[in-house]
């Protein structure tokens, strides 16, 4: 079995990969990451059977790593490896393989590794869903492709627009493709989007200017994107009072 140990202290993943080593050769640490973006890239550049995440980490947690590798691989198993404690766990032990508490005892990780193999042996496929319950709105957002991982920065994204079996997650400078719900996208980021056609989400703190086109349309101007983006009459009358109150 081919394992990744995700942690951003040195320490914890040179211990946690001495007791895998320890419990049988059948283990095999094959990639060692400090946040979940390294774990992320190295699942999707070899195969990996098991990825032990730490779930507090930079650049992109453990969480948020789970979700993403699930999307990439849904054969790769996950287990958390966490000073959360059991009642913070209980939103999201069902729906990962298992998880340990650190500091992490040699026993337990023995039984959290026979579960992942046999969990392995019966492709028992996992939720895409893991820690929904726990998580804020992600910081990074990721495109899959044949070519590697694009990330952007949630912060920097504009506007989200469907087409057709995507969503375009549209930046001032970039923009990627996400295999994403626009409705799921209008849920997670509720705070600072909002629809204006069943299409678009544009963020809330970038309007410039709500404009009059031909035959009674409605134009929205964003700052930062020079293409104007249509508003349906639908939501014409919700996004005129956001516009008077935020003015």
């Amino acid at each position: 079995m081919k394992i990744l140990i995700a942690d951003d202290e040195p320490l914890a993943r040179q211990r946690l990969k001495r007791m895998v080593g320890e419990i049988s050769s059948d283990y095999v640490v094959c990639a060692e990451a400090e946040n979940g973006l390294q774990a992320l890239n190295f699942c999707h550049d070899s195969p990996i059977d098991l990825a032990l995440l730490d779930i507090r980490m930079p650049v992109m947690d453990g969480l948020q790593a789970a979700v993403e590798i699930n999307k990439a691989s849904a054969k790769t198993a996950i287990i958390f490896v966490t000073a959360f404690d059991a009642h913070a766990l209980e939103a999201f032990d069902s729906q990962a393989i298992d998880y340990l508490l650190k500091p992490v005892k040699k026993q337990r990780l023995q039984q959290a590794l026979e579960k992942a193999q046999r969990s392995s042996s019966a492709d028992t496929e996992q939720v895409s869903t893991i820690g929904q319950d726990l998580m804020a709105p992600r910081q990074h957002l990721c495109e899959h492709s044949h070519s590697g991982i694009r990330v952007i920065n949630s912060a920097d994204i504009l506007c989200f627009k469907a087409e057709q079996k995507y969503v375009t997650a549209q930046a001032a400078s970039s923009s990627i493709l996400l295999s994403e719900s626009l409705q799921s996208l209008e849920h997670e980021f509720a705070e600072h989007f909002t629809r204006i056609h069943r299409n678009a989400l544009i963020r809330i703190d970038a309007i410039r200017l709500l404009k009059k086109a031909g035959q009674g349309q409605q134009q929205l101007f964003l700052n930062g994107i020079d293409k104007p983006i249509e508003v349906s009459r639908r939501h014409l009358a919700g996004l005129r009072k956001l516009v008077n109150e935020i003015r």
